[in-house]
């Protein structure tokens, strides 16, 4: 607990004390510990916000009752456009510590952090360990679409790149309160125990879906398809970030009908009408996975958007 919070506990006893001279000494002292124990609900607390969903579940998890955690993006919102609100500024401002995607995704972080003007909130970039797929080689301008230059920022769709997340996370927290060191350390251990329990029994529970032939409406996903064996043939998009054109759409009919390509997965922000258009020509189906936690019901955890993920792809293979 903060030293302010000490100083509201005096202030809040001598207070009762004044209003109540000359009575039992225990009613005061009840009353005194009611009121701590209403108005000391969220005192000392590391406020820590977030860009997106999934940094802040992993932050809940390893943080446990010592922390508070606002996500700014939902997780059923497209992150690369979050309009800046001065309410997001105000969260911050209050912020002990501040989770980036980094990579270029959450750029519009920067001016919510900017507009905060907090001086002494930690910053914290949780790519900075990731080993980053797709980064450009070449020169990256406007005609390639939404390409980053650092490399592909959807890493956490990858479960062990959630154990670096933790791992980054969990230092930040140590850094900013010392005093919490063994329960945080405590509670990543656990969360990186109950990563390696599931991907162990997701690899044997879905080992049918390696090698299963797809397209993609958007790229975000290779974290995710390189970790559980999947082939991504195309993207409805022919560009990353650029709207599907009749060129595009009627090159991916021929390659539904030659490849005999059975499923389109998409986020749910996406609009339909591509996909549908290809439904309807071909009957492929259409499937919205969850690239967040909270884009979709099932996916209320980190490691439940994996098991909703993996599962939905399941019960379409061979359809």
């Amino acid at each position: 607990m903060g030293i302010q919070y000490h100083i509201s506990l005096y202030l809040i006893y001598f207070m009762i004390l004044g209003e109540h001279r000359g009575k039992n000494r225990k009613n005061i002292m009840k009353k005194l510990l009611i009121t701590i124990l209403l108005t000391g609900i969220g005192f000392g607390k590391i406020n820590v916000v977030t860009s997106i969903t999934d940094l802040a579940d992993i932050a809940k998890t390893i943080g446990g009752k010592r922390v508070k955690v606002t996500s700014i993006a939902r997780g059923n919102q497209d992150p690369h456009y979050v309009e800046v609100l001065p309410s997001y500024m105000m969260k911050v401002k209050r912020a002990d510590i501040y989770l980036q995607v980094g990579m270029e995704l959450d750029l519009w972080a920067q001016q919510i952090i900017d507009g905060s003007r907090n001086r002494k909130l930690q910053i914290v970039d949780c790519s900075q360990r990731i080993n980053r797929m797709e980064v450009p080689t070449n020169k990256v301008d406007a005609r390639l679409g939404d390409i980053h230059k650092y490399g592909n920022p959807h890493y956490w769709l990858d479960p062990e790149n959630g154990k670096i997340i933790a791992r980054t996370i969990a230092a930040a927290l140590i850094s900013t309160d010392p005093a919490g060191r063994n329960m945080y350390e405590s509670n990543l251990a656990q969360f990186l125990q109950e990563v390696d329990f599931a991907m162990n029994l997701w690899r044997e529970t879905y080992a049918e879906l390696k090698g299963m032939n797809m397209f993609f409406y958007h790229n975000s996903w290779p974290y995710f398809t390189e970790r559980f064996g999947l082939n991504v043939v195309a993207h409805l998009e022919p560009k990353p970030g650029i709207t599907p054109s009749p060129a595009h759409l009627e090159r991916l009919l021929r390659i539904i009908r030659n490849d005999d390509i059975t499923l389109i997965a998409m986020e749910p922000y996406f609009s339909n009408q591509a996909p549908e258009y290809l439904h309807q020509k071909t009957g492929i189906k259409i499937v919205k996975l969850a690239q967040s936690v909270g884009a979709v019901k099932e996916a209320d955890s980190y490691l439940n958007m994996f098991r909703y993920n993996l599962e939905v792809l399941k019960s379409h293979l061979n359809k």
